[in-house]
């Protein structure tokens, strides 16, 4: 039977189907909230502070310059300048925290599209999710841009290798992989099929190393038979272009190190 136990499980097995909401609509509302409650916080600690400077009692004077005398005050049961501060400290953490936890948030990775796909199958599939999931928590993954991705397990692929894996092996398995590609027997997860990751990078710097070696030699090969001096300038140049394009595809470099290599 489908439950949470279950998704639980093949999340846990298959990391790029841990995805979750990142609720980026409650969270900045929670933080103007916490904010403007701080902020009336902040002008009722400072009303305090002036009025206790100008008030007629010799010893309330002495707070901005003895943490030990404004301590002490708090013993009274009326609200003083020391309990308003330490509620003042208490949101102020709880605020510094959310901001912190969702700076954390948005610089979380996005899911691939066809990890998401291939979550909201798993869901509906009988032997999988079962439709399990019923009212508002069956719509959790049709917030796309809301969504993020736990699975911290893989490098930042390069755009060549995302090619595989979003469009090259899904297109695959659709046509030809399914009849040889068992799904893994494991009732927690079962249903889904896995790529041995390994092998994909292996195909993608297979082709980097192809391409490497294949544009210098087709470059030279192309200049070789141009003859005037206009057409190898247009053809130095297309070959520039090229390279820089492919550069971006099989590798991460920064922009800065593609500008830096192309004007090499």
């Amino acid at each position: 039977m489908a439950d949470y136990h279950k998704l639980a499980g093949m999340m846990a097995h298959h990391g790029e189907a841990a995805i979750f909401r990142r609720f980026d609509t409650l969270n900045l509302k929670s933080l103007l909230y916490m904010q403007a409650e701080l902020v009336h916080l902040e002008a009722e600690l400072h009303h305090m502070e002036l009025d206790e400077k100008s008030a007629a009692d010799p010893s309330k004077p002495a707070y901005p310059f003895s943490v030990y005398d404004l301590r002490e005050s708090a013993c009274s049961s009326k609200v003083t300048q020391w309990t308003k501060y330490q509620e003042v400290q208490s949101k102020l953490q709880a605020y510094n925290g959310a901001v912190i936890q969702y700076l954390a948030l948005r610089k979380a990775a996005k899911p691939a599209a066809n990890s998401v796909e291939c979550l909201r199958e798993w869901l509906d599939r009988p032997e999988g999710g079962d439709f399990f999931l019923k009212g508002r928590e069956a719509d959790m993954w049709e917030t796309v841009e809301d969504l993020i991705s736990l699975d911290c397990r893989q490098p930042r692929k390069d755009a060549l290798t995302m090619l595989l894996n979003e469009k090259l092996v899904p297109w695959y398995h659709r046509r030809w992989g399914y009849r040889s590609k068992k799904p893994s027997p494991a009732a927690d997860w079962y249903g889904v099929w896995q790529y041995d990751q390994e092998k994909l990078e292996t195909v993608a710097n297979a082709i980097s190393t192809l391409l490497a070696s294949l544009l210098p030699s087709i470059s030279i090969l192309v200049l070789y038979f141009l003859s005037k001096p206009l057409t190898r300038l247009v053809a130095i140049l297309l070959f520039s272009v090229l390279f820089s394009l492919i550069l971006s595809a099989v590798s991460t470099v920064r922009r800065i190190e593609v500008f830096a290599a192309s004007t090499a």
